[in-house]
């Protein structure tokens, strides 16, 4: 998962494929909103970001085959789809750099996530320091990749 923080790649037809906030339907009654896609610019085949694949089918496990109508936003679910919808905000289709935007944004989250974790600490609450491990650990590979 820790090389997994492109934003583009190349479709199976060779066109480019970049990155957007889509919403998916689940079953015909469930919206999930903030889910980083892929899309082709040639075909429109669309797929989700390898690094929220894994997140999104356990979150489908848990809506089952029979779900109740119901909406969410994946962003609320998934740190890295939360920077990520964040910075799409941020970026809201200016002649800025895409990659960089994210970056700033995640480096901001994992000062945020830091601090919270020290506040954790001192509250001596292990299950809070649990929660905000597992946040940080879900942006620290997409933030090592970036390093050379």
């Amino acid at each position: 998962m820790c090389n997994e923080s492109r934003l583009t790649q190349t479709c199976r037809c060779g066109g480019e494929m970049t990155i957007h906030m889509h919403t998916l339907i689940y079953k015909a009654k469930v919206k999930i909103a903030s889910v980083p896609v892929f899309m082709c610019r040639s075909c429109f085949h669309y797929e989700p970001h390898p690094a929220v694949k894994r997140d999104l089918s356990l979150v489908i496990q848990e809506l089952g085959s029979q779900p109740q109508r119901y909406s969410f936003s994946f962003a609320e679910r998934n740190e890295w789809a939360s920077v990520l919808n964040d910075a799409f905000i941020t970026f809201k289709g200016e002649d800025c750099d895409l990659e960089q935007i994210v970056q700033e944004a995640m480096s901001d989250r994992i000062d945020l996530l830091l601090d919270l974790f020290r506040i954790a600490s001192k509250a001596a609450d292990p299950e809070w320091m649990g929660e905000i491990e597992s946040r940080l650990l879900m942006l620290i590979c997409h933030t090592a990749s970036k390093v050379s």
